[in-house]
C-alpha cells in the first residue's frame, strides 16, 4: 500500500483489526513506526480492536520547506481514507507527526475522532494552537525533552485534553538506565489504554 503525494510514493503498512476504528501512525524525523513509543502505539490498538496503518515517510529526503507541506498532504489523505472505513479516527503523531495531528481536517470527519500527541513539538505554533483546542486528546512528554519546556507545558488546557508528563523522559520518553527507560514506556502503555477505552465510551 501506498498514498500518492506531490513530494513522491508514501509507503504503508496496515495491520488489520476487529472493526472498532482505525488507528493512523504518522512517524517522526528520526523515529520510525517500528521504535519503542509507536510500537506500543500499534500493540494498544490492535489489542482493543483497532486496524493500524503507519505511514513510513522520511523527511529527510524533502527540502526542509517542504517536509511541513508533505506532512499536512498526508494528513488530509489520510484521514479522507480512514473516514470512509472506520466507524471512529485515531490519529497518533510523534514529533515531527505531531505537525499531521495540528493540521488534520478533523472538521471534516463526519465520525468520532480523537488524537495522541507524543512528544509534541511544543515551539510550533500549530501545535500548541491544537493542543489549546484539543477535545480528545492525550499528550504525553518527559522532563528531560527539550522540545516539551515545561511552562509551555503546564499552560496547555484543552477542553479534552489528557497529559501525562513523565520525569526523567527525553524526547523519545527514554533515560540512560534502560529500567527507568521500561518504566516510561510502560506509564505511557498504560495511559494510552485507558485514554483508547473511555475516548470513545
Amino acid at each position: 500500500m501506498e498514498f500518492a503525494t506531490k513530494y513522491g510514493r508514501v509507503p504503508l503498512r496496515y495491520h488489520e483489526g476487529e472493526g472498532q476504528g482505525l488507528l493512523l501512525v504518522f512517524p517522526g524525523l528520526n523515529y520510525p513506526p517500528d521504535y519503542p513509543l509507536l510500537y506500543y502505539t500499534r500493540k494498544a490498538g490492535l489489542y482493543l480492536g483497532f486496524g493500524v496503518l503507519e505511514l513510513a515517510y522520511d523527511l529527510h529526503a524533502l527540502p526542509r520547506q517542504n517536509r511541513g507541506r508533505l506532512l499536512e498532504e498526508l494528513a488530509h489523505t489520510a484521514l479522507a481514507w480512514a473516514g470512509e472505513r472506520a466507524p471512529r479516527v485515531v490519529l497518533s503523531g510523534k514529533s515531527a507527526g505531531t505537525l499531521a495531528l495540528a493540521v488534520a481536517p478533523l472538521a471534516e470527519l463526519d465520525r468520532p475522532w480523537a488524537r495522541v500527541w507524543l512528544t509534541p513539538l511544543l515551539g510550533q505554533t500549530a501545535v500548541r494552537n491544537a493542543l489549546a483546542r484539543e477535545r480528545r486528546g492525550l499528550a504525553v512528554a518527559g522532563s528531560e525533552d527539550p522540545y516539551a519546556p515545561k511552562e509551555i507545558w503546564d499552560a496547555l488546557s484543552g477542553p479534552g485534553l489528557r497529559k501525562l508528563w513523565i520525569e526523567g523522559a527525553d524526547h523519545r520518553l527514554e533515560s540512560p538506565d534502560p529500567a527507568r527507560s521500561a518504566q516510561h514506556l510502560a506509564a505511557y502503555a498504560e495511559e494510552l489504554l485507558v485514554f483508547l477505552q473511555s475516548a470513545f465510551a
